[in-house]
């Protein structure tokens, strides 16, 4: 017959957690790094070649990159100057 005690003891060594030293730690440390690194490459190539602008084979195509550019940029400006026109009104009207 086991006593008490010697039960705890018994359901306490299996519970012990493995023992992390310095040397794993670091190792495991430097995989993430170069795990992170590796990711960061690779977005970085992804969202370069979405957001590049198309190369163009002839003259016409240029022109109409070019062209759509410009737009692009007009079109930016004046949605800011009417969201800039709205939020003047809407504190204009609380006076």
């Amino acid at each position: 017959m086991q006593t008490k005690s010697s039960n705890i003891m018994e359901e306490k060594s299996v519970s012990i957690a493995p023992v992390i030293t310095l040397e794993e730690i670091s190792r495991r440390k430097k995989e993430v790094k170069k795990q992170i690194e590796i990711q960061k490459a690779l977005m970085n190539s992804t969202a370069s070649e979405l957001f590049s602008p198309t190369k163009a084979t002839n003259k016409m195509e240029f022109f109409m990159n070019s062209f759509n550019s410009g737009m692009a940029v007009f079109d930016g400006v004046m949605t800011g100057l009417k969201i800039m026109r709205r939020v003047r009104l809407l504190f204009k009207k609380k006076k």
